[in-house]
């Protein structure tokens, strides 16, 4: 049921070649005037009007002994695996051959659309355009090229903390939330990062269909604000567990936007005061080509012969996890429900790890949520396109995962 597409360590050992070295930039994307957003069905791929803010790739690369690593945050609605291999062939070709990648979107609603081919991805994007995708594989590469040549000996730092009044369960008045703020900071020889992740779980849904200007959301505002604090700095966001959580929004307009990402960055910064950075002695990363149970697609009390699904919708699931020291990005290729984001955060911080869920990353298959709520028949169940089972085995396969992880954290 599970075929091993790729692992890769780095091991300790008492020589400089073996120390963790790592470096961040940002590319900012050149799109073509009127390119339509991707998000809501409701705009029906009607061409944007311009850019509130820009959209942009940011990447953070690290190496050791050989083992080269790429996690890339980008202002986009989703990943699909189209893109991300288009992504590999491009790095191949330009000489960075067997990088093991986390490619992650934001989730952004008013980013741009047009590059994808599914079926569901032309209803929330508009249809394919290529010369959008060529410049999102182009800002992607040029990246992570340009971060790999900043390599340096590294530091890293963790820290967390629970927020107020941010964020709400969009399905339960009462249900779960994923009220933490997670900041991960990197350092070369200074005493400022020259990278910081921030880790949030809300929708970046503050802008809604009624915008047609391109923007990154609160997220955008949340590097922002952290890159203008460290000027130095290139900041990614990853998203969370989104799958049932929506930001709690005050204002209007884009002051919404404005709103959420200030709040965010306020407490960032006081996270990454007095951090104690530490050398990490391990890295490692694995990815695996996950076969999901069949296609149950819904269209109210209809159900989608399976045939017609199996055409609309992947059978598959891209998992990756990447470890820097104790620290763990836990990549899934899905609107990951909150529910189960708890279970692998609990999984991760049992077996010694500081976990980060990354959000649609390098792959999208729908909503992975429990059966209780799939039986609810909401939106997100109905977005849980590989049936009732399919989030949880999502979860259970991951946390297998990291038990193939090295180091001395790892309990088994």
């Amino acid at each position: 049921m599970v075929s091993l597409a790729l692992c890769l360590m780095g091991r300790a050992d008492d020589t400089a070649a073996s120390e963790v070295r790592a470096g961040a930039s940002k590319e900012v994307l050149q799109l073509p005037s009127g390119v339509p957003l991707a998000g809501y069905g409701r705009r029906r791929g009607k061409p944007s009007t311009g850019v509130h803010d820009p959209v942009s790739v940011r990447a953070l690369v690290l190496e050791k002994d050989g083992a080269t690593i790429a996690l890339v945050s980008s202002d986009l609605l989703i990943i699909d695996e189209t893109l991300c291999e288009a992504v590999h062939r491009q790095l191949a070709a330009e000489g960075l051959s067997g990088v093991h990648l986390i490619l992650a979107a934001t989730h952004t609603h008013s980013g741009p659309g047009a590059y994808g081919t599914r079926f569901f991805e032309k209803i929330s994007m508009g249809h394919f355009n290529r010369a959008v995708f060529d410049e999102i594989v182009r800002a992607v590469t040029q990246a992570i090229h340009r971060a790999h040549e900043s390599l340096a000996p590294v530091r890293v730092a963790y820290a967390t903390s629970l927020t107020e009044g941010l964020v709400k369960n969009r399905v339960i008045a009462d249900g779960p939330l994923r009220r933490e703020l997670t900041v991960c900071a990197f350092y070369h020889a200074g005493a400022e990062p020259f990278a910081v992740i921030v880790n949030f779980s809300a929708h970046p849904t503050t802008l809604g269909a009624w915008n047609r200007a391109l923007s990154a959301d609160y997220p955008g505002v949340v590097m922002r604000e952290v890159e203008r604090a460290f000027p130095s700095a290139t900041c990614l966001f990853f998203a969370g567990a989104v799958g049932d959580q929506a930001p709690v929004k005050q204002g209007s307009g884009f002051d919404t936007a404005e709103h959420l990402g200030g709040a965010l960055a306020q407490r960032v910064m006081p996270l990454l005061e007095g951090l104690h950075a530490e050398v990490p002695t391990t890295l490692a990363a694995f990815e695996e080509h996950y076969r999901l149970p069949p296609a149950q697609l819904r269209a109210g009390r209809w159900v989608v012969p399976r045939w017609l699904g199996a055409r609309l919708v992947d059978d598959d699931a891209t998992l990756s996890l990447v470890s820097v020291g104790d620290l763990l990005f836990v990549g899934v290729p899905c609107d990951l429900a909150a529910e189960l984001g708890e279970t692998l955060q609990t999984a991760a911080t049992s077996r010694g790890f500081h976990p980060v869920i990354v959000g649609f990353a390098n792959d999208y298959v729908g909503y992975c949520v429990p059966r209780a709520l799939y039986e609810q028949k909401k939106y997100e169940s109905s977005m849980a396109f590989n049936g009732p089972m399919a989030g949880e085995l999502v979860v259970q396969r991951l946390m297998a995962m990291m038990d193939q992880l090295p180091g001395d954290q790892v309990t088994r």
